[in-house]
């Protein structure tokens, strides 16, 4: 119960502001659309970042400090969202 509670309170954060941004993609002017899809895919790599480190680490960050393999996985999911997302605007709006 403790290990579900752990997680439900290190995840609940980005997963209410990215539903939250989904939901109020509704918005008609492009300035606030455009706003919401760059804090969607924030979420999503926050996200992605709390599976690569679940995934391909066994260290404990809760219990152990070891802040150079976080920061790394954090740096490098985030470089491949932000490359990601700049081959799509290019690939809708590059001449």
């Amino acid at each position: 119960m403790k290990s579900i509670l752990n997680f439900l309170a290190r995840h609940i954060t980005w997963l209410i502001v990215g539903s939250a941004a989904l939901l109020l993609f509704r918005a008609g002017l492009p300035e606030y659309k455009t706003m919401l899809l760059l804090v969607s895919v924030e979420c999503l790599a926050i996200a992605l970042s709390g599976i690569a480190a679940f995934v391909y680490t066994k260290i404990d960050f809760t219990v152990e400090m070891s802040g150079t393999n976080l920061g790394l996985l954090f740096l490098g999911v985030h470089f491949c969202i932000g490359m990601a997302v700049l081959g799509v605007y290019l690939a809708q709006f590059g001449m």
